[in-house]
């Protein structure tokens, strides 16, 4: 065993020594393939570039010529290897040749990678080869100039390889390209050779090799992949080529289609087009660029240069800029439309136009069905399944034009079963997002511009295109709908949408067995529902009635034995539920607004997931008793809803200026205790009598045990309501609201705010500082309200910082107000970093502060865009300097802080708005502020700061008016009176002082 253990083991040890030379010796034929393979595309490249500098010998470099005399050496090398090749038969000496082709093939690629320049352009640039589909002139640039130029400046970026555009149908994804062929054709430097591929929605890799080796003049018409592919790589390898897929639907390996690699050096590059962001992502994209709607000037060009010069007489004219507002920018449908139109002078004609692009449906438009929906239809009928079409089809519901709340959106979807597999709300509302997402990627939804993403809306056409295929839907919506629908339209429908109408009636007895679901919400002038109005409504699963004015719900309600969602938000009017809401034993929904008291039926439904209650609290005027006019939420109930996710329970006044909440704080303490039994909870918005009830619930809730609510608002307390600070019915992120405290024991309240985005602390007897409640635990926080603290001298002070810890890092919104012993902000320097993030900065009737900033706080407020200070009896200076002189040495000590400027001028440097006013003692925004810069200052509005007297620091000594500035208000007996160092000065702000 020891004598073949031996063998073995020299034998692997011979192996590894002569491994490289056996590959040499068994695998010539494969070395001698490749090394011809990439001896041919040198060669190429040098025959290309020796005919280049006979045709132009005066674009020659020296670099050029070198690489020329390289490649020529190489071929005469290449040549020896294949003679020798060929009449080699010694075994040890093919080894030797094998090590010599390996050699040989490195140098060729070394040669390849390099790209001799010529005088004015690169070696690869000079040939242009175009290989496109015929394209059709197009006149107007107008309209796709701008884009067209940032595609360009794309394509120019060395750093980028593959560019994504997308956006919905008919758009203009492919008309711009065209016009960037069209603009290549005229820039020829830019590539060796462009390939136009139109892949399609049925295009396969297979197809997209067919195009591109057709394009390329393949020979042979049925070769494999794999011919394909070396074909493909072959032609192209070795040229700088852009390779243009419009309409891509789905990923396509460019590897194994045969496309080379891109990369810096070779500068080719990947243009694709698709509606669907998703597969720019597929696709690995280095840039996406989404096609937008055209503006206004854009559309009503697009449309004259369709419809012709009769667009502009001044009969058609207010018509035809209806029309084209009707059609939302969308180029396609403003092409199909303007043709039709195109030198049609009877008006009544495009009058007739404008009323059909009116109705709810502009199917029976000529054209538009064949041209434009069926653009559209290919991308619903992609979506990768019926949920995401049937959710699709559900944003027609709602208003054109309107913006569609996403949570509101989803859960009606989630009612209707369109989002299945998910166990609890949180789930379905993270599913529905992000099948709301895809929507928005496959261009069938459109974003709203909202910082937070909360809505979408849809763009007017593609509701169109869905209400067209909805099945079973009824929808009149807007001011102008004054009568509920004719009796024979409730009898078909599935689904029905009244929002916002200007309904006073409904039917008595609609015969609507097949609907599921009826949207009535605001319709403000909707005071009764008929007592037999949803008696035969059976199927009925979403009932929508929030914000009408209805007074009481009828005794059919009884019938809705389906019924999962039921939704009465902000009805002023509905002061009680009835009865018969216990018989909705399948309601997983109900959101009140505005109520009285919660009835105890509610207990009866108990396979409610979600329970919004708003009260309405009793007036201080009625002749009731105290106990009377407290909120009691009955004990007993929430008990027998054990599979609550989602309570609040709040107070739905419109009117802040009621002085409690009046929650009966007893019945409350048992309220709590019940909610701690609760064991799905993922969203509470509750009340706490104390900060012990807070204490008791965090340790106690079953909810808890396994981890923090995502979202929450407590409210812990006296319930001083505050009209600075008390927004009704609004479910915050994370929200503490704190109020009345005293004592120094905030454990609870320091754990809360660990998780909080928003904190509001009110009325606290005996805090001193806002650090005392823990910086730590506030780096979360995005917004800050501090009002009515009597004992509260300052924020925060430098000792108390942790080495590397910033102070409220990302805090965004700060409010202050009524502190009457608050004498700074902050006591000694900021660690980096701190209040970086800070935007809006409030500072109301603190009557102890004479100077809100000094220099080290102010340092750090890189970001603040809005100041207001107001009612501080005391205020002298806004920004304190202690001497002039010790500026430079202020800065110098602050120049490891978070942001660094390259003028030392700067301290606010994104400051746009500042309003001061009821300042009696203010003297100056900063003595010696003519040594700083205001770039991005918009507005200044100061009132009453009668001993304000002058504006200098609006003037640093080189730019007089900031860049920026907009307007200064005032009153005019104040502008009349300030004091001015320099009359130009005044002369150049004059033009922006607005007497208020």
């Amino acid at each position: 065993m020891d004598t073949i253990k031996s063998v073995l083991e020299t034998g692997k040890l011979l192996y590894d020594i002569f491994r490289n030379q056996i590959g040499d010796i068994t695998n010539p034929e494969k070395k001698m393939e490749q090394l011809d393979k990439n001896a041919r595309h040198l060669f190429a490249r040098r025959d290309d570039l020796e005919e280049i500098t006979r045709e132009l010998p005066n674009v020659a470099t020296r670099e050029s010529r070198l690489w020329l005399e390289d490649v020529n050496k190489l071929e005469v090398e290449v040549q020896s290897i294949k003679d020798e090749h060929m009449r080699c038969s010694n075994v040890f000496k093919r080894s030797e040749l094998g090590k010599r082709v390996g050699d040989v093939i490195e140098e060729i690629t070394d040669l390849n990678n390099k790209r001799p320049k010529l005088k004015g352009n690169e070696f690869s640039n000079a040939p242009l080869q175009k290989v496109v589909p015929q394209i059709v002139e197009i006149n107007s640039l107008t309209d796709s100039e701008p884009r067209l130029q940032k595609i360009l400046a794309l394509i120019e970026d060395v750093g980028i390889r593959k560019i994504g555009i997308w956006g919905m149908g008919g758009i203009g994804k492919t008309r711009t390209l065209k016009l960037l062929n069209n603009r290549l054709d005229q820039e020829s430097y830019m590539f060796d050779i462009v390939i136009w591929i139109t892949v399609s929605g049925e295009g396969s890799q297979r197809k997209v090799q067919n195009d591109i080796a057709e394009c390329l003049k393949c020979p042979e018409k049925d070769m494999s992949d794999n011919g394909l592919r070396a074909f493909i790589s072959n032609e192209l390898s070795g040229k700088k080529f852009l390779l243009i897929l419009d309409d891509i639907w789905e990923r396509i390996d460019l590897c194994d289609v045969g496309i080379p690699i891109l990369n810096q050096d070779n500068g080719c590059k990947v243009l694709l087009t698709t509606r669907d962001l998703s597969v720019c992502r597929q696709m690995e994209t280095d840039v996406e660029l989404q096609m937008e709607k055209l503006s206004k000037v854009e559309a009503w060009s697009l449309f004259n240069e369709k419809a012709g010069d009769v667009a502009m007489s001044p009969s058609i004219e207010p018509i035809a800029r209806e029309i084209v507002k009707k059609c939302s920018g969308l180029p396609l449908a403003i092409i199909v439309i303007g043709s039709s139109l195109r030198k049609i002078n009877y008006v009544g004609v495009w009058r007739n136009m404008l009323r059909k692009l009116q109705l709810p449906s502009t199917s029976q438009i000529k054209s538009m069905e064949k041209e434009v929906f069926s653009c559209l239809k290919i991308s619903y009928d992609r979506l990768p399944n019926d949920f995401e079409r049937n959710l699709f089809l559900y944003c027609s519901l709602y208003p054109e034009d309107s913006k569609i709340l996403i949570t509101e959106l989803v859960e009606y979807c989630w009612l209707e079963d369109y989002i299945q597999g998910v166990d609890s709300i949180e789930e379905a509302r993270d599913d529905g997002r992000h099948m709301v997402m895809n929507l928005i990627d496959a261009s069938l939804l459109e974003r709203v511009d909202d910082s937070e993403e909360k809505y979408v809306k849809m763009h007017d056409i593609v509701r169109d295109f869905a209400l067209k295929e909805a099945s079973g839907f009824l929808v009149k919506t807007g001011k102008h709908v004054k009568d509920p629908p004719k009796e024979q339209e409730w009898l078909q429908a599935q689904k029905i949408s009244l929002m916002g109408c200007s309904l006073v009636h409904l039917l008595e007895r609609p015969n609507c067995s097949t609907l599921s679901t009826l949207l009535l919400q605001d319709n403000d002038q909707l005071t009764v529902i008929p007592d037999y109005f949803l008696e035969c409504m059976h199927s009925l699963c979403i009932l929508d009635l929030s914000r009408t004015k209805i007074k009481s719900l009828p005794s059919s309600l009884c019938n809705l034995v389906h019924l999962r969602g039921l939704y009465l938000r902000d009805c002023s009017n509905l002061e009680e539920l009835p009865s018969q809401v216990g018989a909705l034993t399948q309601l997983e929904v109900l959101d009140l607004g505005g109520i009285k008291y919660l009835p105890r039926e509610v207990g009866e439904l108990t396979r409610l997931k979600r329970l919004i209650v708003g009260f309405q609290p009793h007036s201080c005027s009625q002749k009731t008793e105290e106990w009377n006019m407290k909120l009691r939420v009955p004990t007993g109930i929430i008990p027998k809803l054990p599979y609550l996710e989602e309570l609040s329970l709040y107070v739905a006044e419109d009117d802040v200026r009621v002085e409690k909440e009046q929650w009966d704080d007893e019945s409350m303490e048992v309220v709590v205790e019940e909610l701690c039994r609760l064991e799905h909870l993922t969203y509470l918005d509750a009340y706490f009598p104390n900060v012990e009830c807070l204490e008791h619930f965090l340790s106690e809730s079953k909810s808890m045990k396994e981890s923090w609510f995502r979202r929450f608002r407590f409210r812990v307390g006296t319930e001083i309501r505050d009209p600075w600070w008390y927004w009704p019915n609004q479910q915050w992120e994370r929200r503490l609201v704190y109020k009345g405290g005293f004592g120094t024991s905030h454990a609870a309240i320091m754990e809360t705010l660990a998780y909080c985005s928003h904190f509001h602390l009110g009325d606290h007897r005996a805090i001193r500082k806002l650090s005392e409640l823990g910086l730590a635990n506030m780096n979360e926080l995005n917004e800050c309200w501090i009002i009515g603290c009597d004992k509260m001298e300052t924020l925060f002070d430098g000792d108390e910082q942790q080495e590397t810890c910033a102070v409220l890092p990302n805090l965004k919104e700060l409010g202050i107000k009524s502190l009457p012993e608050l004498r700074s902000l902050c006591d000694g320097p900021l660690l980096p970093g701190s209040l970086s993030k800070l935007t809006k900065l409030y500072l109301y009737e603190c009557n102890n502060l004479k100077k809100v900033f000094q220099l080290g706080i102010i340092r750090q407020l890189c970001s603040l865009e809005y100041l207001d200070v107001s009612n501080c009896s005391t205020v002298e200076e806004i920004i304190e300097i202690e001497e002039e002189e010790d500026i430079s040495m202020s800065v110098a000590s602050h120049t490891h802080n978070v942001i660094s400027y390259n003028n030392d001028r700067l301290i606010l440097p994104n400051i746009k708005q500042i309003h001061l006013s009821y300042l009696p003692e203010l003297v100056s925004i900063c003595r010696g502020f003519s040594n700083f810069e205001w770039p991005s200052l918009e507005t200044i509005e100061i009132f009453e700061c009668p001993k304000l007297k002058s504006l200098s620091f609006l003037s640093n000594g080189t730019n007089i008016v900031p860049p920026a500035l907009e307007w200064i208000s005032s009153s005019s007996e104040w502008w009349e009176a300030l004091e001015w160092e320099d009359n130009d000065i005044k002369q150049r702000l004059q033009p922006l002082f607005y007497p208020s």
